[in-house]
C-alpha cells in the first residue's frame, strides 16, 4: 500500500514538473537486531536488582507479603468476617461498611456480643480495607471486596501480613 501510494506522488510530480519519470521506490529492508549478554558477569540472587551487559535488569521478587487466613461474605447487608486463625466471627455493619468505604472508620463487631472488637479503614493507597481485629491486621483488596459488596461473587479472600503468622498457628 505504501509503495503504491509512493509510485502515485512520484508520476503526480513529474506530470507536474515535466521531468523524467522517478522509479518506484523499493521497500526498504528489514533490520533485526540482538541484545548483546555479557554472560561473564555473574548474577547474584542476593542483591535485588542485577545488570546484566548493558542493557538487560534482572529483577528478584520477594516472597508473598500477605497470606489468605480467611474469607468475607454479605449476610443482611453486613460483611461477615471469617478467619482461620480466630475461631469468633465478626462483622462490619452496613452502616460501618458504608463509614469505612467512604474514607472514615467503622466498628467491627463479634457476631455472638455484637460487642465492638476492632475497627476498619481503607488503606492508605485507598486499594485495599483494612480491619485491625484484637491488635490483628487484616485485609481485603477492594478488587476482591467489591463483587462480594455488589452481589456478582457469594465471597472474597482474607489475608493478613506473612510476618504475623507464626509456625505454629498455621496449621
Amino acid at each position: 500500500m505504501i509503495d503504491t501510494l509512493k509510485n502515485l506522488v512520484g508520476k503526480i510530480k513529474s506530470l507536474f514538473l515535466s521531468g523524467p519519470e522517478t522509479p518506484p521506490a523499493e521497500p526498504e529492508p528489514t533490520i533485526t537486531a540482538t541484545v548483546p549478554i555479557d554472560e561473564t558477569e555473574p548474577v547474584s540472587a542476593s542483591t535485588p536488582e542485577s545488570s546484566i551487559g548493558s542493557s538487560w535488569v534482572v529483577t528478584t521478587h520477594p516472597e508473598p507479603t500477605f497470606e489468605k487466613v480467611g474469607r468475607v461474605y454479605m449476610d443482611n447487608g453486613d460483611l461477615i468476617i471469617r478467619s482461620d486463625l480466630d475461631p469468633r466471627g465478626f462483622f462490619l455493619g452496613d452502616e460501618d461498611l458504608d463509614l469505612a468505604l467512604t474514607g472514615g472508620v467503622g466498628s467491627i463487631r463479634l457476631l455472638d456480643t455484637a460487642g465492638v472488637i476492632g475497627t476498619a479503614r481503607l488503606s492508605t493507597s485507598g486499594r485495599a480495607l483494612n480491619m485491625l481485629i484484637d491488635q490483628q491486621l487484616h485485609t481485603v483488596p477492594l478488587r476482591s471486596l467489591t463483587p462480594v459488596i455488589t452481589g456478582c461473587n457469594r465471597k472474597g479472600p482474607l489475608f493478613v501480613p506473612a510476618e504475623d503468622l507464626s509456625p505454629d498457628s498455621e496449621g
